[in-house]
């Protein structure tokens, strides 16, 4: 009956953090939220016309095209496209994917407190602080890094995962194994981080001898989510990365050198309330369990190094760790160490549940560290107080986005147009263009590499757009005529009527792994000669866009993705 009890106060705390999103409605001024809710409709649109693993999206900018769908890792949008398919609203489906990671991030906290702690207070401590975790309402409500959320809820069931592995429980392998995965297939910023975590936690158990099991799960986990990073990393070098590339050294806590205010300057306050809930913890039940032995568990030594570790990096003097050490950067923000340090505070905080049985002391010690402890961490939540509630969309934005994002971005949309607000947040993601086609703008991220910046309108800082040099996507630059014959998620095929020697110009990002070709063609659209060799760098113009000459004539030109054939 207790064990049942912990498990439903986990689901009702899980669904009281969520009441505002499932009541008000997703936020749509959150800096990434709305680029990984595009990502989940350009999912479900090609899963929807018959692509089972897309790689390429043409939603965004109105189909010049990104590889997020290649590069991000697919587990979230996963979770929020599947409902999609059976009809239910774009929003109403990411706010069901945040309850889900809310979810796994208290359930999976409780059933840990469940395996490890004796039954009492320690248990209902764990469960109640994973719950509120500042750093996780964060990447939720604020800036919308919900891939990044389901990385950080995963890790309770991680540790689970060790507690198996250090007890050679029969479930610790695969359940370590399908954390790892999840966590890779979640978020790349989250994988590196667990990485370097995970093997710390390898270190552990080499010293009980219990390494088998942990190098067994990592094998597996990599294997099966190599479908996923093994074409992502081949990939990368022809993709455009995040930008800027690199550390923010300016996003160090107390590294802003009282330049412009940084997102650190808000987070700050989370590192101070970690370090002392570890004081708490040291002060008031003694240092015991600090490093590994056989007579205790894991965990306790584990979290405490992951936390000291994770405040360290956080620091500007870390700049030298990231300067040797270069794959770290990759992270941009040193405050993404704040995921694994609350996991390793909370996990040193409750361990003394996991020891002997001891009275805390000095009393009052306790009550100050505590207090002082309690005073940020509710200032850790107060200083996004404006984001928690009086920021989500009204009734009529909630309609406006579902119709916007209900156009085809190769097709005008009358319907899009009609519903696009003049201003508010919607109005800085969608343009309505001359042709009446809805566009989708956001990051330059994972288009193809190459494109020249002055092919891009950064309009806003997040919110980019092309220069497009035409008004339509496919455009026969001399006299002619185009229509657009056949369409799916892997190719498309154009007629061209050219009365004299010219170029079709497709406002389509190219890049190699788009093959184009054309072939003359008879009346009524029928081939009526061979493919011909397939372009170079797929046809790419000087401004980056898909550029295929042709004679006088009736002609077909096709795109199609090269791993289709």
């Amino acid at each position: 009956m207790r064990r049942l009890s912990l498990i439903g106060a986990a689901v009702a705390l899980a669904l009281l953090v969520w009441l505002p999103l499932g009541i008000a409605g997703v936020p749509l001024d959150t800096p990434d939220g709305f680029l990984h809710l595009g990502w989940s409709v350009a999912w479900v649109r090609q899963l929807q016309a018959g692509w089972l693993w897309p790689t390429w999206s043409d939603l965004p900018w109105a189909g010049a095209g990104s590889f997020a769908l290649l590069i991000y890792p697919p587990l979230f949008r996963v979770i929020s496209g599947l409902p999609m398919l059976i009809g239910v609203p774009p929003d109403h489906a990411i706010a069901g994917g945040l309850l889900l990671i809310l979810l796994v991030n208290a359930v999976g906290a409780a059933t840990l407190a469940q395996a490890w702690l004796r039954p009492g207070g320690w248990r209902w401590l764990l469960l109640l602080t994973a719950s509120l975790n500042p750093y996780l309402w964060v990447n939720l409500y604020v800036r919308g890094a919900w891939p990044e959320a389901l990385a950080q809820a995963l890790l309770w069931w991680l540790a689970l995962g060790l507690l198996g592995l250090e007890r050679t429980r029969r479930w610790g392998t695969p359940l370590s194994t399908a954390v790892l995965a999840g966590i890779v297939l979640s978020n790349w910023n989250g994988a590196l981080l667990t990485g370097l975590i995970w093997a710390l936690a390898g270190v552990g158990l080499w010293l009980q001898g219990r390494w088998r099991g942990w190098l067994l799960s990592s094998g597996l986990a990599l294997g099966l989510s190599s479908p996923f990073w093994l074409p992502a990393l081949l990939a990368l070098g022809s993709v455009r990365p995040p930008m800027p590339a690199g550390l923010f050294t300016t996003e160090f806590f107390f590294g802003g050198g009282g330049g412009p205010r940084t997102f650190a300057d808000l987070l700050w306050i989370q590192g101070l309330c970690l370090a002392l809930l570890l004081a708490l913890r040291g002060l008031g039940w003694g240092w015991r369990g600090w490093r590994p032995n056989k007579s205790s568990s894991l965990l306790a030594p584990w979290g405490l190094w992951i936390a000291v570790l994770s405040l360290v990096l956080m620091l500007p003097p870390a700049q030298a760790v990231y300067d040797l050490l270069t794959p770290l950067q990759r992270i941009q923000f040193p405050w993404r160490w704040l995921a694994p340090a609350w996991l390793g505070a909370l996990l040193w905080l409750c361990s003394p549940g996991a020891l002997e049985p001891r009275p805390g002391r000095p009393r009052w010690g306790i009550a100050l560290l505590g207090l002082a402890a309690l005073g940020l961490w509710g200032d850790s939540l107060g200083r996004f107080a404006a984001n928690w509630v009086g920021h989500a969309p009204s009734r009529s934005e909630q309609r406006a986005l579902r119709r916007l994002l209900a156009c085809d971005p190769l097709q005008p949309c009358p319907d899009g147009v009609q519903a696009l607000p003049a201003q508010g947040e919607l109005s800085k993601r969608f343009v309505a263009l001359p042709d009446g086609r809805i566009a989708i703008s956001g990051v330059p991220d994972y288009s193809p590499v190459g494109i020249p910046e002055t092919s891009w309108n950064p309009r806003l800082a997040i919110f980019w757009l092309p220069r497009w040099p035409q008004n339509t996507w496919a455009q026969f630059q001399g006299a002619g005529t185009v229509a657009l014959q056949h369409r799916g998620p892997q190719e498309r095929t154009l007629l061209v009527q050219a009365d004299q020697p010219g170029r079709l110009r497709l406002m389509q990002w190219a890049h190699p792994r788009w093959r184009v070709q054309w072939r003359a063609a008879a009346q009524g659209g029928k081939p009526a000669g061979p493919w011909s060799a397939p372009l170079a760098q797929g046809g790419r113009d000087a401004e980056g866009w898909i550029s295929v000459p042709l004679k006088a004539g009736l002609w077909q030109v096709a795109l199609t993705d090269a791993r289709s054939r």
